[in-house]
């Protein structure tokens, strides 16, 4: 199925992706996709076969959320880090994730809503004139 590929990940994840490998990443997006599919079937919808924009979006979201879970878990990017004197820097790692997960959401809503029929609607007007 596949609503998003590596290279879509890789724009909004950039390619430091600590020691998560290529097939990593694809095994990442299997289970994003995953848990979209299990959203979705919550709300009784089936899950398309082809992504839909908000699917995609979802989908790269919540990759990006457990790359950075990964990252944040094997330190190869830390919390913060103290370079010596002065130099240091801070992250917040587990915020970003869930930022990235609440942007999936935000995306799995849009969907649900569009296939419900809550998207815009165009109405006909019907002419009374004789």
């Amino acid at each position: 199925m596949g609503y998003c590929t590596t290279t879509d990940v890789y724009l909004e994840a950039g390619t430091a992706t600590g020691t998560a490998t290529v097939t990593d990443i694809g095994n990442m997006i299997t289970r994003s996709d995953a848990e979209i599919v299990g959203m979705l079937r919550i709300k009784n919808l089936t899950a398309p076969s082809v992504a839909t924009e908000d699917l995609k979006t979802a989908s790269i979201q919540l990759t990006v959320a457990k790359i950075k879970r990964r990252q944040s878990q094997e330190l190869s990017r830390p919390g913060s880090l103290s370079l010596g004197g002065d130099i240091s820097f801070s992250a917040q790692p587990e915020t970003e994730a869930a930022a990235c997960e609440a942007k999936a959401k935000l995306a799995i809503e849009a969907y649900i809503a569009s296939v419900n029929g809550a998207g815009p609607r165009v109405s006909r007007i019907r002419s009374r004139c004789r």
